[in-house]
């Protein structure tokens, strides 16, 4: 899980979050402030709301773009929930929060793969989620699920 991580503000550009992910070399940014999390930005989201439309970056606030529909989970709870949660909603990247709700991190299906490299559980989730990757369609909708990618 990457902890201590400065949440950018809804308000900001879309260059100024992607400056800090290339400074940060993370391919998310939680959104919103240290008490509240409004929506996460990934790299995806930039990629697919964004360049494709030909938008500018220095033009277009962060809450145009982001995800806003989070999925989150706790540092206590189980890989296999996080695992389940990720494969249900096709996401690599889960928000978690504290006992007080408050962003504590991000874990992604990278660092869970980390933690249980040998288990099946890791290969039957990186399976089928490329699978699910594959065959599905990329979102439009402005009100997306958090973390499309």
């Amino acid at each position: 899980m990457s902890r201590g991580l400065d949440p950018v503000s809804p308000t900001a550009t879309v260059q100024a979050a992607a400056l800090q992910m290339a400074e940060d070399d993370v391919g998310a940014v939680l959104v919103g402030s240290g008490e509240r999390l409004e929506g996460i930005l990934t790299d995806r989201d930039i990629i697919l709301r964004l360049v494709v439309e030909g938008r500018s970056p220095a033009e277009v606030s962060v809450r145009e773009v982001m995800s806003s529909t989070l999925f989150t989970c706790r540092p206590e709870d189980p890989l296999e929930l996080v695992f389940d949660q990720m494969l249900e909603r096709q996401v690599r990247r889960i928000p978690v929060l504290g006992p007080d709700d408050k962003p504590v991190g991000i874990v992604t299906l990278r660092d869970l793969v980390r933690l249980a490299p040998d288990s099946p559980r890791s290969a039957e989730m990186l399976r089928a989620y490329a699978g699910a990757r594959r065959a599905e369609p990329a979102a439009e909708a402005p009100d997306r699920p958090a973390d499309e990618d």
